[in-house]
């Protein structure tokens, strides 16, 4: 016998022993707990309950029109930003529609100087054409 103990033999169901009234303890302490949360509930439904109700019902009317500006507040701001959304995209338009431009212009100049080159050649060549066409001319108006 270690520690004074009894032998223990295997209990079977119907046997009552320590794990019996162990599950009586746990049962109060339960009762107990739950008999607290209903204190508490009952407490609060008797005296915290209705004072924050009225506490509501007179702040009410002042949390309405403090509301009623703060969305007023709100929509300004919002107003504000898409106003400068619109003037930020604007001018990046105007910027892009600007750089556009300047390609354009400088493409039309690319094409002006390419044109006047062509020019510049069949106008040369209609002069050598020509001279030619004199010579050969000059060939059978002297004979």
């Amino acid at each position: 016998m270690i520690f004074g103990h009894q032998r223990q033999r295997p209990r079977t169901d119907g046997e009552r022993g320590w794990s019996a009234h162990g599950e009586e303890k746990r049962g109060f302490r339960e009762q107990r707990g739950l008999e607290n949360v209903n204190s508490t509930i009952k407490e609060f439904n008797t005296q915290s309950f209705p004072d924050a109700c009225e506490d509501l019902g007179s702040s009410i009317p002042t949390v309405l029109p403090r509301l009623e500006a703060a969305i007023q507040i709100t929509n300004r701001i919002q107003q504000k930003e898409q106003e400068a959304d619109q003037s930020d995209r604007l001018q990046a338009s105007r910027e892009r529609r600007k750089a556009e431009w300047e390609a354009f212009v400088k493409e039309q100049h690319r094409k002006a100087a390419e044109v006047e080159a062509d020019h510049i050649k069949a106008a040369e060549w209609l002069k050598q054409q020509y001279a030619a066409m004199e010579k050969d001319l000059a060939k059978f108006t002297t004979i």
